[in-house]
């Protein structure tokens, strides 16, 4: 599947660590479902999981419904971020 793109502030809980439910270890990130999870961790499940069902965005494979990148951010008219 590759490399998942969660560059938003919304995967990182500043209230604490939670054990990630693939490892078991403490993490702050989440996914878009508020689960504590590694993101090397859940794009290992998504590299286990090829049949998983899909999360589209605009026409475009984001990942698994679980676990998905983040949808591409719209740039400005002259290219600024």
């Amino acid at each position: 599947m590759g490399l998942l793109n969660w560059g938003s502030s919304q995967h990182y809980d500043h209230s604490g660590n939670c054990a990630c439910t693939q490892c078991g270890k403490p993490t702050p990130m989440r996914s878009h479902g508020g689960e504590p999870v590694h993101k090397v961790c859940a794009e290992d499940w998504n590299d286990r999981n090829p049949s998983a069902s899909r999360h589209q965005h605009d026409g475009r494979d984001l990942g698994t419904s679980r676990y998905h990148s983040d949808p591409p951010r719209k740039s400005r008219k002259d290219g600024a971020r």
